[in-house]
This record gives C-alpha cells, sequence and structure tokens, in this order.
C-alpha cells in the first residue's frame, strides 16, 4: 500500500530553476491532490531540489511518483543506458542534458535532432516498445528520445531525468526506491515510474488540455477524485495534479505492473499504457 501518489511535471530547461517544474501529491482516498511548493524564495523548483525532496520522502514514506520524461532509449539505435548519459552532460550542473545534442562526434550523433546538429540517421519514428504502444491511444503524440527541436521536443528533459535517475540509485536511498521496470515493485520500497500526462485523460477520451479548470476536473473525477482546491495557474500544474490523482487510482487496479512479453531490455515503460494494447 502506497503512502503518498506524487506526480511531477518536468523539464529541461538550462536555467538554474525550472519554472516548468511542477509537483502535486494525493493520498490515498479520493480527496484532490495538491500542488507541493518549492522550498526556495521563488517557489520554483530546480532539478537537483527534485531529487532531494525524493530522498527525504522516500525516508519517511512509501510512495509512488511519476516522473514526465522517458527512462530510456529505443533499441536498435545504440547501446546508450544512463552511464554513457552522464559522462557524455557531467561536466553541466542541476542534471542539464542539453550537451547531449549539442556536439556532431560523439557516438549517438548520428541518430539525434539538436538545435545545431541533425544526425544523418535521425528519424521521428525512433520510438520505444511503450510509445508505440501508447500512439494507438486517440490523439497520444509520444515523441523520440532523440528529439531536442520544437515545441513538442522531449530530449533534453529525458537525459536530464536519466541522470537524476541515476543519481538516485547511487544515493542514500538506492535500497528504499526502486525505478521501475528496471526494478520490480515490490512491497515495502517506494517506486518511481515513468508517466506521459496527457495520456492519462486520453484514457477516458477527455480533453488533455489540463490548463483549463473544467478539464482537469472532468479528468479527476474519471480517476476516482474530488474536483481541484484551485484552478490550475498552467498547463504544468493541471499535469502534475491529474498524474496524482491517476498514480493513485491507477495503482489501486489489478496487473498496474505488468509488462508485455518481449519488451526490450533497458528501453522502460511508461506506466498507465496498457501491456496487452494493440499496435
Amino acid at each position: 500500500m502506497f503512502e503518498r501518489f506524487i506526480g511531477i511535471d518536468w523539464s529541461g530547461d538550462r536555467q538554474p530553476l525550472q519554472k516548468g517544474i511542477k509537483l502535486a501529491e494525493a493520498r490515498p482516498g479520493q480527496g484532490a491532490p495538491v500542488l507541493i511548493a518549492a522550498d526556495h524564495p521563488r517557489r520554483r523548483w530546480s532539478r537537483s531540489a527534485v531529487l532531494s525532496f525524493i530522498e527525504s520522502v522516500c525516508v519517511r514514506e512509501r510512495c509512488l511518483i511519476g516522473l514526465d520524461f522517458s527512462f530510456g532509449f529505443p533499441q536498435g539505435f545504440g547501446l546508450f543506458d544512463w552511464d554513457y548519459v552522464e559522462a557524455c552532460c557531467a561536466d553541466d550542473a542541476n542534471f542539464y542534458g542539453g550537451r547531449f545534442f549539442a556536439a556532431p562526434d560523439p557516438l549517438h550523433a548520428d541518430f539525434v535532432n539538436g538545435p545545431r546538429h541533425k544526425g544523418a540517421r535521425y528519424s521521428a519514428r525512433a520510438l520505444r516498445l511503450t510509445e508505440l504502444r501508447a500512439a494507438a491511444i486517440k490523439h497520444a503524440t509520444p515523441q523520440s528520445v532523440f528529439n531536442a527541436v520544437g515545441a513538442a521536443q522531449v530530449g533534453p528533459s529525458s537525459i536530464a531525468g536519466m541522470r537524476m535517475l541515476r543519481a538516485l540509485k547511487s544515493g542514500p536511498v538506492a535500497e528504499r526506491v526502486a525505478v521501475w521496470p528496471f526494478e520490480p515493485a515490490v512491497h515495502g520500497k517506494s517506486v518511481v515510474v515513468e508517466i506521459f500526462p496527457r495520456l492519462f485523460p486520453l484514457l477516458h477520451g477527455l480533453s488533455p488540455a489540463m490548463k483549463h479548470a473544467a478539464n482537469l476536473d472532468a479528468a479527476l473525477a474519471a480517476f476516482g477524485s474530488e474536483a481541484a482546491l484551485c484552478a490550475p495557474a498552467s498547463e504544468d500544474e493541471g499535469d502534475a495534479l491529474v498524474s496524482a490523482a491517476a498514480l493513485r487510482a491507477l495503482a489501486g487496479g489489478q496487473g498496474c505492473f505488468d509488462l508485455p512479453a518481449g519488451l526490450p531490455a533497458g528501453e522502460g515503460w511508461i506506466f498507465g499504457v496498457p501491456a496487452a494494447a494493440a499496435l
């Protein structure tokens, strides 16, 4: 039984503080999820502060924590992992991941679409199995982790996230936290999962525009939650709030940690994408 359900809308922003990072939590039951304020005079989170927060809450309670970025790379596009990512980006503070897309000479350069370099083998269809399954859900449009250009880019935030996960599993609460699906969701441990906030309302055929209070409340109701206590000030806030409620609801269902047969090692899986969904 999880004691806290925490949805985190992530950001790959280069700044010291990420205005796009928002955290929300739900407790067991049906109560409305609430935002978690950053302990900073500007009330903004940094990625490093998020890691410290995760470490602090997992010492005290068993949490299910959803993070909005890709945990791994698609099979068949090089053998890249968290250690490789860290080696590329270690000179940058706050888990920044932009350097991964900047230089034309690393092993992965042929596959990326960066602001200053586009690899000859880059493809927007370089997707993991979980993203292909998610794309079968109407209006879900997952993007390739290799893309760092355009409004829908997920690359820099995912590279930053992989750096943070690596630090989490090297830190003081490593034995208290399982990063699923690379580690099983076992009783007694907090569990960190990958999420795609837009997916949650789409699972119920609802609008994914969570910056609108009516849409957010409809999505919360679909996941058995009371309405939000106040209207979200941004899409990021709405995404965090619905993610916390969805984590709580989905964790109560049978088979929520099931995985499809033949899942490629190291790719990861988006929590909430049905393991048996048709391609």
